[in-house]
C-alpha cells in the first residue's frame, strides 16, 4: 500500500502536524471524549507511524499497516477497567444502534460493522457517529493551514484523509485479515 498523494511529507513536519492536530482534537469539546485519558505524544505516536506507513513513497504491507493502525487505535481509544462487571454499556450497544439508525448491514439486515484491525474495537464500542469524523477533518484543515502549507497541499490531505471515513465508521473493508484476526465487530470480548 502506498500514498496516493503527489507530494511527501518530511515525518518531521508530518510529526509536528499530528502533534498540534491531535492537541486540537482532545481540547474540542465535540470530540475530546472519545479519547483516552493517556499522555498525548503516547497517543499521537500511533498515528504519526501510521500516517508515516500511508504516505510513504515505498508500499507497506497491508499486515504491517493493520498493525499499525492497531496501535493507534489501542492507545488513543482503550479504557481499562478496574471494576469488571457481569453487565456494561456494550451489552446495550445494539439498543443504541437501533434508536439512532446508524445500522450497518450484512445481506440479511443483521446490524455488521467491519473492523479495520482488532484494536479499532475500541473506537467502534465509543458509537461514533459521523459528525466525530468530520470535526476531525475540520481541526485537520486548521491545523495544516497553521503550518504555511499550499492550497493545494492542504487540499490533497485533507482529501486523502476524508478517503478513510467509511472504514473508520465501521463501513469500509479490513486492512488485512487472517484466521486469526476477524474483521467481525462484536459487541462482547
Amino acid at each position: 500500500m502506498s500514498s496516493i498523494l503527489k507530494f511527501n511529507l518530511d515525518d518531521q513536519l508530518l510529526a509536528k502536524i499530528i502533534d498540534v492536530w491531535y492537541g486540537n482534537m482532545r481540547d474540542d469539546y465535540r470530540i475530546n471524549r472519545y479519547f483516552y485519558d493517556r499522555p498525548q505524544a503516547e497517543q499521537a505516536q500511533g498515528l504519526k507511524k501510521l500516517l508515516s506507513a500511508l504516505l510513504a513513497t515505498v508500499p507497506v504491507e497491508p499486515e504491517k499497516i493493520s498493525d499499525l493502525a492497531d496501535q493507534a487505535f489501542t492507545t488513543a481509544f482503550a479504557r481499562g477497567n478496574a471494576k469488571p462487571s457481569l453487565v456494561n454499556n456494550r451489552d446495550f450497544a445494539i439498543l443504541a444502534t437501533l434508536m439512532n439508525g446508524n445500522i450497518v448491514g450484512d445481506d440479511d439486515g443483521t446490524p455488521r460493522l467491519t473492523l479495520l484491525c482488532p484494536g479499532h474495537s475500541h473506537f467502534l464500542r465509543l458509537q461514533p457517529i459521523d459528525e466525530v469524523y468530520d470535526v476531525a477533518l475540520e481541526l485537520l484543515k486548521v491545523t495544516l493551514e497553521q503550518f504555511n502549507l499550499t492550497s493545494e497541499t492542504v487540499s490533497q490531505f485533507i482529501n486523502f484523509v476524508a478517503l478513510g471515513k467509511d472504514s473508520v465508521m465501521g463501513r469500509g473493508e479490513p486492512i488485512y485479515e487472517s484466521e486469526e484476526r476477524s474483521s467481525r465487530f462484536t459487541t462482547h470480548g
